[in-house]
């Protein structure tokens, strides 16, 4: 039995996983382009794109997201200084803060908030019915 709570699960299941692989995909773009690797750590872990995503009976979403400790810094390289070129590097460079909070702020959020019309229920509603049908 397919029921509203269910679609609503699956659209925000959906929508959230999309993110992490925008996320994902974002991040490797710089960290390929961008940024002198060394050990190649660092872009093997971009190219893994590991996370887990749980929904719990009560309807709290969790994402669970392994993140390499080296990220965190890379975007407060060039903090210390105020001149051109590091302002220029930093924008290049946002691998961490400006790429995660963007994403979910401009468009994860807004596609969970409005998104889940009634065009969206019927067709997500018209998947599920098809996937157990097919069982």
């Amino acid at each position: 039995m397919i029921t509203d709570s269910l679609i609503k699960k699956k659209f925000i299941h959906q929508s959230l996983q999309r993110s992490m692989e925008q996320i994902y995909a974002a991040q490797e773009k710089v960290i390929t382009g961008e940024l002198d690797t060394r050990t190649g750590q660092l872009r093997q872990w971009a190219s893994r794109r590991q996370y887990d995503m749980r929904i719990s009976s009560s309807g709290d979403y969790t994402i669970n997201v392994r993140f390499y400790p080296y990220l965190r810094f890379i975007d407060m390289m060039y903090r210390g200084r105020k001149d051109r070129v590091s302002k220029y590097k930093r924008s290049k460079i946002a691998v961490y803060n400006r790429i995660i909070w963007g994403i979910l702020y401009r468009r994860t959020f807004p596609a969970i908030r409005f998104g889940f019309t009634d065009e969206v229920r019927e067709g997500i509603k018209k998947n599920l019915e098809q996937t157990f049908n097919k069982k």
